[in-house]
């Protein structure tokens, strides 16, 4: 519930990251409404893997599911909770697969700094830097397609 006033500060890290990044163009922004509508202000946002109730009047007619984007077509990918999950490597190999190569991904996690990196280098990304945002742990790096991502 309080998540709502804790958004700006996650928000102005996210968009740091992305700037150092140098991840200009579409974004996704994967199971966070608040995140989207958010960075939807000052940037092309694609919300993906909200619910519909979730997604509410703003997001409703935007929001998709990852499989739906072509691959390496996004600038970035902002993400949530990478950290804690069970299948995070099968998210962040599909978090890659839409971003181009030299794109971005963004981690946003509650706490779990050294689990995220820990993961998102894991995962192929370089680059790694994170940030803090009140209780938010904002780990971001560049995506590198050594290989065809499709």
């Amino acid at each position: 519930m309080l998540d709502g006033l804790f958004v700006t500060p996650a928000v102005t890290a996210i968009t740091e990251a992305l700037a150092a990044l140098h991840a200009d163009g579409a974004i996704a922004v994967v199971g966070n409404a608040k995140l989207a509508v958010a960075l939807g202000a000052s940037r092309e946002v694609i919300p993906v893997g909200l619910s519909p109730r979730a997604a509410g009047k703003k997001l409703r007619d935007r929001t998709r599911e990852l499989a739906s984007l072509v691959p390496v077509s996004l600038a970035a990918v902002v993400g949530v909770d990478l950290a804690t999950a069970e299948r995070w490597e099968d998210a962040l190999r599909g978090w890659s697969r839409v971003v181009r190569d030299g794109g971005a991904i963004v981690i946003v996690d509650r706490g779990h700094p050294f689990e995220a990196s820990r993961r998102a280098l894991c995962g192929g990304l370089t680059e790694i830097e994170q940030r803090r945002a009140g209780r938010s742990v904002i780990t971001s790096g560049l995506v590198s397609h050594l290989v065809d991502p499709a």
